[in-house]
């Protein structure tokens, strides 16, 4: 991965992260998914936002995964547009 496609995931997730909670999350998610503790997974997390270290693939396709904004998906009762 790029240097400046890195910076700019890094970015956006650290604006995902922002708000209380959310690595405590995101680390329950991983746990769930990967094993291992949930406290060791928020300090990795943290050390990546912070640039401490970089993160692997595999853990920026999962935080990917984990962190984007969920979808609306139409509800039945919505009609879609002939035009």
């Amino acid at each position: 991965m790029k240097a400046s496609l890195y910076n700019e995931w890094l970015n956006k997730l650290r604006k995902r992260a922002a708000p209380s909670g959310t690595i405590s999350q995101w680390s329950l998610l991983l746990t769930k998914q990967q094993g291992g503790a949930p406290e060791i997974w928020a300090e990795h997390i943290r050390s990546v936002l912070d640039e401490e270290e970089k993160a692997s693939l595999e853990l920026i396709l999962d935080l990917d995964l984990i962190s984007a904004p969920a979808r609306k998906s139409p509800s039945s009762d919505d009609q879609i547009s002939l035009w």
